[in-house]
């Protein structure tokens, strides 16, 4: 059983706002995740309908919850505006691992 971990964040986005919420993502959250130690990754999924669910994976539960408080002010900073729903979050423990991650 690994010990990484991730952090699962869900919001909606204003149609009209939506490839400036992704730059400012690209530009802002994934730099600053970068910066965390034990970061292994970051994804952006488009779920329909303006949807969107952001994956960060790190090495520990340890790493998430670092990255949770680092990066919420930068999320708030650049990114809440742009969002018609709150940013939902949560941690959870890895159990099983496949795939590019390395996790």
């Amino acid at each position: 059983m690994s010990s990484a971990a991730a952090s699962v964040v869900t919001y909606t986005v204003d149609p009209e706002s939506s490839d400036e919420l992704r730059d400012r993502v690209q530009n802002y959250l994934v730099p600053a995740a970068r910066d965390i130690a034990g970061y292994r990754g970051f994804l952006l999924l488009d779920q329909g309908e303006n949807r969107r669910m952001a994956l960060l994976l790190f090495d520990s539960v340890v790493g998430v919850q670092t990255a949770q408080r680092v990066l919420s002010p930068v999320g708030e900073q650049y990114t809440y505006a742009l969002m018609t729903s709150p940013a939902i979050g949560s941690l959870g423990r890895v159990v099983v691992s496949d795939g590019v991650f390395g996790v």
